[in-house]
């Protein structure tokens, strides 16, 4: 978790200044920034024994996938059948309200198909994060943010980022990091 709130906190820097173009900077309005990914794939082989299913994907390319025993309904693919991959992941940035401290808090929703269906699984993890502005350097276009686990990093701010002038030190930024996944195995 320490790594990945690490990772997280680096991407938040990245992306925070966005949320600063906000017009004012203790709003409670929000920026999101996300992409949808689809991709349906054409079961060409499976090992019943190995557990493993190869799939022609839209490029014409074929992988070969290791299916865990935690996989409901192995038995319910065939030959033929397509396999539908949605992906989607996001961050919501936002201002919140001075002097709240930062925090992290992390969850994981699971569903898989019920038995006798064909495969299916969706899951979905969210990380929510908050930093506090503890300097800004206006000359150099920079501010130092605080984590909740007492890190500091500093990052510059683009000249586009006009809010950049209204930051003060005090003010909470905080983000939402959203990943999603489904995958289905439907008849053609």
């Amino acid at each position: 978790m320490k790594t990945r709130m690490s990772i997280f906190l680096i991407a938040l820097s990245l992306v925070a200044f966005l949320a600063l173009q906000i017009p004012t900077p203790v709003s409670a309005q929000e920026v999101e920034l996300g992409e949808e990914v689809t991709v349906t794939a054409e079961v060409v082989a499976i090992d019943r024994v190995d557990r493993t299913v190869a799939l022609l994907g839209p490029e014409g390319n074929v992988v070969v996938i290791e299916v865990s025993h935690a996989a409901r309904n192995f038995d319910q693919i065939e030959v033929g059948d397509q396999v539908k991959a949605q992906y989607y992941e996001s961050v919501a940035l936002y201002l919140g309200k001075r002097g709240v401290k930062p925090e992290e808090s992390a969850g994981l929703v699971v569903a898989r198909s019920a038995k006798g269906d064909k495969p299916a699984v969706v899951a979905v993890e969210a990380v929510d994060i908050s930093a506090t502005v503890q300097a800004i350097d206006r000359t150099k276009r920079t501010v130092t943010l605080k984590g909740p686990d007492g890190k500091l990093l500093t990052t510059k701010v683009d000249k586009s980022v006009k809010a950049f002038d209204t930051l003060r030190v005090g003010d909470s930024i905080h983000a939402r990091y959203t990943e999603a996944i489904a995958i289905s195995v439907e008849k053609p």
